[in-house]
Formats: C-alpha cells, sequence, structure tokens
C-alpha cells in the first residue's frame, strides 16, 4: 500500500506569501507599462496584430521584443479586458510560479528546510516582487529558465532525454520572450548535463547537439515564419 502524499503547508504559505506580495494593489495601477498595455490593446484588433505583436491598431509597427509574453498578456486582457492589472496578472503568476519551482530544485539535493528558505527569499526579494508587479516580462523570462532546469535536472535525475531536450526548447521559448538574455544559462546547462549526467560521452554528446538543435529550431521558429510571409 503505497504512503498518503504529505503536502508542504510551509511551502504552501510561502506561496501565498508571494501572491500576496506580488498582486497587492495592482488594481490601481492604471496602465502598468503604457507601452507594452498599447501593444497588448493592438493585438487585441486583429490575428494579424496578434501574431506579430504590433504595437499599433493599424499592423505597421512591432512592439520592441518577439511576441510569446505578449501572447500571454493578450490571452488575460481577452478574458479579464484590458487592464493594468489584468495584463500584470501574468507576471504575477509567474512569479509565485518560479517561487515554487525554485522550492522543487532545491528540495532533492539540499532538502525540505533548505528548499523552503530558498523559495521564501525569493518570494520576498524586492527585485523579483518589483518586476512581478509590472507588465515587463522579466518574470515571466524567469519563470520559464527555472522550469527549463526543472527539466534538464529531472532528465538527468531519471536519464530522460525527452526532458533534457524540452529543457532546451523551454530555452528557445525564452528567447521568444527576451532573445538573447535567455541565453545566458546555456553554458551553464551543457556542463551541468556533461558532469552530472551518467551517459557515455558519445550519447552526451548526441544529445547536447539534438538539444542544441531544437533550441535554435525553437529560437528562430517566429523569426523565420514572419521572414517567409510576403510583402503585401
Amino acid at each position: 500500500r503505497k504512503p498518503a502524499r504529505h503536502y508542504d503547508a510551509v511551502l504552501m504559505c510561502i506561496a501565498i506569501l508571494s501572491a500576496f506580495l506580488n498582486s497587492f494593489y495592482i488594481w490601481k495601477n492604471t496602465y502598468a507599462n503604457a507601452y507594452y498595455t498599447a501593444a497588448v490593446t493592438s493585438m487585441l484588433q486583429s490575428w494579424h496584430n496578434f501574431f506579430y505583436a504590433s504595437l499599433d491598431p493599424g499592423g505597421f509597427i512591432t512592439v520592441d521584443k518577439p511576441p510569446v509574453a505578449f501572447w500571454i498578456q493578450s490571452a488575460f486582457a481577452y478574458v479579464f479586458g484590458v487592464h493594468g492589472w489584468s495584463v500584470i496578472l501574468p507576471q504575477a503568476l509567474a512569479g509565485v510560479g518560479s517561487v515554487l519551482l525554485l522550492y522543487y530544485l532545491v528540495k532533492p539535493k539540499f532538502g525540505k528546510t533548505a528548499a523552503r528558505l530558498a523559495s521564501l527569499v525569493m518570494a520576498c526579494s524586492p527585485i523579483a516582487v518589483a518586476v512581478s508587479r509590472t507588465n515587463n516580462i522579466d518574470s515571466m523570462l524567469v519563470f520559464t529558465l527555472l522550469l527549463a532546469a526543472w527539466l534538464l535536472f529531472w532528465g538527468v535525475r531519471k536519464q530522460k532525454t525527452s526532458c533534457i531536450i524540452g529543457a532546451f526548447a523551454m530555452i528557445g521559448l525564452g528567447f521568444n520572450m527576451k532573445m538573447l538574455q535567455a541565453y545566458m544559462v546555456v553554458p551553464a546547462f551543457y556542463l551541468f548535463y556533461l558532469l552530472a549526467g551518467k551517459s557515455a560521452w558519445k550519447k552526451k554528446l548526441a544529445v547536447l547537439a539534438g538539444a542544441t538543435a531544437v533550441l535554435l529550431l525553437v529560437s528562430l521558429s517566429w523569426a523565420i515564419v514572419v521572414d517567409s510571409i510576403p510583402e503585401e
């Protein structure tokens, strides 16, 4: 008979604290970053504007970053309407998700106490809270890269190639949020897999080659599609 799973009540309290800090009073923020809120407003006007992350309703000027994070903001704005809080909410939730991911990254090797402390520190870090209370996309990128790290750790621990490739795919997704900032973790990912992976060196190199191909494919997918669409 399998023992019942016990949820970490302390972690849940930390997550609630993070949600409170990230979301408190955001409903008073009328437009958040007006530049990005204008882009979301424009993206809701048509599928053309949505796909290209158009800044203006006419679909002539794109916003200054790739579109994935703004697609998520647009989805929230579509459901809740365009408000300061509705475009901030995805980042606030991403901040909470990052706190939870950090717990599950630390716990397997360093134990529950260290994982709780790491999550609490992140939940209360002023810069983490501040960036999660705006519609700037940094907290979304951090969440994406932490998810990539979790997939990498899990893949190495369980010797699952699919998870390792998935980790690099998540970095590619991060590239479509804030471009080369997402690649800052790539050298560490390579080094960690080479040192911690339990496979033969030949297989390690083959897996990394495949993961790199997936990374580039996901990273360049939106740009390639855009470039292949003929001008009207």
